[in-house]
């Protein structure tokens, strides 16, 4: 058996999910940094992207190693050969590795995933979710006829709908079917359900209808900002409409409200590079107007950058990093002075 030095922990960082690494995001995640040239000495990985990636033989070592030492990792079968894939690789694993480092849970369990896809059904076209109105947005994506036919068809929302059975993706398929409901999925880079007092809330009911673990959870679906703030209009449409969705058909009653009458957060965060950049986003956002989270109330709307996630102290609760390290781009009670 081999034993299980700095490189092959390094080396068992690579996942299908995060290729890339460098000097920064190793040392992120709690290994050495100077690993990589020791890895990059031995064939194990290449430079490419900006940071490194692993070679056929990494992939063979990282094999025995994990076999080796008994060391559960994912199956890796495909090289990254593509210059942008491994460099749009790396920012997302540096915006990973920094959102884990800013809080900690205490008496809690914080659950990330990468490049989660969820179902978005009605799935409308990119312009109508959302429509200029001068400089502020209006929400069309209510009056759409799908969506219209939707609510009509699974009224049933709000606390009091604990006490009716859910309809389940079963009776949303049939809907969708009889009106021929365009459907569609959204990915989210990051997304973080944090399990606030575990140990107590583990031996509550939670509703059958629960398949996406977001009951007695707090949400965060975070994503880089890259090109132009119009181009996230519909990620956050469709975010309204995945959120109506759990509302109606999958856990109605228990999105909003946790098992002991708490309500949970739902954040969408936006990373940008800069401090600069995030505070010009804000002030776009903020311009285009609250209709951008009314429809599916509540929604937060916050930010933070790579930068300021760099330089900030890693907070003991998520709320604490809430309150203290984000901007408030759009909540429902008030919002934050430029």
């Amino acid at each position: 058996m081999r034993t299980v030095n700095s490189a092959d922990n390094t080396l068992l960082l690579f996942t299908p999910e995060l290729p890339c690494w460098d000097a920064e995001t190793v040392g992120l995640a709690g290994d050495d940094p100077k690993s990589l040239a020791e890895l990059e000495a031995a064939g194990n990985v290449a430079r490419l992207g900006g940071g490194y990636v692993l070679t056929r033989k990494g992939i063979q070592t990282r094999k025995i190693v994990s076999r080796e030492n008994y060391v559960p990792s994912m199956k890796i079968d495909t090289l990254v050969t593509d210059e942008h894939e491994a460099s749009r690789s790396l920012e997302l694993n540096r915006m990973v590795q920094l959102l884990d480092r800013a809080f900690m849970t205490e008496w809690g369990i914080k659950e990330f995933k990468i490049n989660e896809t969820f179902p978005v059904v009605p799935c409308l076209e990119d312009d109508e979710y959302f429509a200029f109105e001068g400089e502020r947005v209006k929400a069309i994506w209510p009056e759409n006829e799908y969506v219209k036919s939707f609510m009509a068809e699974f009224p049933d929302n709000g606390y009091e709908a604990r006490k009716l059975p859910a309809p389940g993706p079963e009776a949303l398929s049939q809907w969708a079917e009889r009106h021929h409901a365009p459907r569609g999925n959204f990915k989210v880079e990051f997304v973080l359900r944090h399990h606030h007092d575990f140990a107590h809330y583990r031996q509550l009911p939670t509703p059958e209808g629960d398949i996406f673990g977001f009951v007695n959870a707090g949400i965060i679906f975070a994503r880089k900002f890259r090109g132009k703030p119009e181009e996230l209009l519909p990620f956050i449409g469709r975010i309204h409409v995945f959120f109506t969705m759990q509302r109606r058909i999958y856990i109605p009653g228990w999105f909003d409200m946790d098992s002991e009458e708490q309500e949970p957060g739902k954040m969408v965060t936006f990373i940008t590079d800069t401090d600069d950049e995030l505070r010009e986003l804000t002030r776009t956002l903020r311009r285009w107007g609250l209709s951008l989270i009314e429809p599916a109330c509540p929604i937060y709307i916050m930010g933070t950058s790579i930068e300021h996630l760099r330089n900030q102290e890693t907070k003991s609760m998520i709320y604490d990093w809430f309150a203290e390290e984000t901007v408030k781009i759009l909540r429902p009670d008030f919002q934050d002075e430029e």
